[in-house]
């Protein structure tokens, strides 16, 4: 399933996550490709990593070591998935 994705499908995914996908030519599932999160940081990853291991930008997610500082309203102003599970996270506590 994973290999018949299509350009298309990653430009919706990062379209989903408020980014864009910077890669003009899709290289296989497991290749990295350039992308652009909504904060306009520049990273290199495979779509498997980012779509089958729930990735994206590297500067802008918490780490295990330290989510403290994260600012979940900041991050979700622009990421549309990240939003949708904040409002959730916001009505239920």
């Amino acid at each position: 399933m994973s290999e018949e994705r299509t350009q298309a499908d990653l430009v919706a995914f990062a379209e989903s996550r408020g980014g864009r996908l910077l890669t003009e030519t899709y290289g296989g599932w497991g290749e990295p490709h350039r992308w652009v999160c909504g904060r306009e940081h520049e990273f290199r990853a495979s779509p498997r990593l980012l779509i089958d291991g729930g990735y994206w930008c590297p500067e802008c997610l918490p780490t295990v070591d330290d989510a403290s500082g994260w600012d979940w309203d900041f991050h979700a102003e622009v990421d549309p998935m990240l939003a949708r599970f904040h409002m959730g996270r916001r009505s239920s506590s």
